[in-house]
């Protein structure tokens, strides 16, 4: 009798949770570029920039923003974090640019420097990684996207 009871108790609920795997969508994480970077405080050991990025939405529904947080790397060193409150919607299948702030310090931006002096290659590569904080509750989907840019040229010689 307890095994009959048993049995049922799991089809049941079997049955329950087959029900409700429809009502979870899954969702691609969505393409995170960078577009532009600005300086905006620059002090001795730390550093703020304003960055510009495009967030495009692979999905079939509007993708509800209500936070980010994020790591900048640039030719495979930390570059820069940061995080944003910032709340805004990318309807389906589309994109917009969002600003964001990133901070950095001293011995990051000189790290840098250093490299695109010893390499003297003329592009280098980034990649932005972090988290989107979509929905109520929040539901976090990661992103991990990477390019290339051009540095701008140094004093002439």
């Amino acid at each position: 009798m307890k095994g009959k009871a048993l049995c049922f108790c799991l089809l049941i609920l079997g049955s329950g949770l087959a029900g409700c795997s429809g009502l979870f969508q899954t969702m691609e994480s969505p393409r995170i570029n960078v577009v532009n970077v600005t300086p905006r405080d620059i002090k001795l050991l730390e550093q703020v920039f304003d960055l510009e990025l495009r967030v495009q939405n692979p999905n079939e529904a509007a993708l509800s923003i209500h936070g980010l947080s994020f790591e900048l790397e640039v030719n495979d060193r930390r570059f820069a974090t940061g995080v944003s409150n910032e709340s805004v919607t990318v309807d389906a299948f589309s994109s917009r640019v969002i600003h964001v702030e990133a901070v950095t310090t001293s011995w990051g931006i000189l790290q840098q420097i250093a490299q695109l002096q010893k390499t003297g290659t003329p592009m280098a590569t980034y990649r932005i990684r972090g988290a989107i904080y979509s929905g109520s509750p929040s539901i976090k989907l990661p992103f991990d996207n990477r390019g290339e840019f051009k540095p701008p040229a140094g004093p002439a010689k």
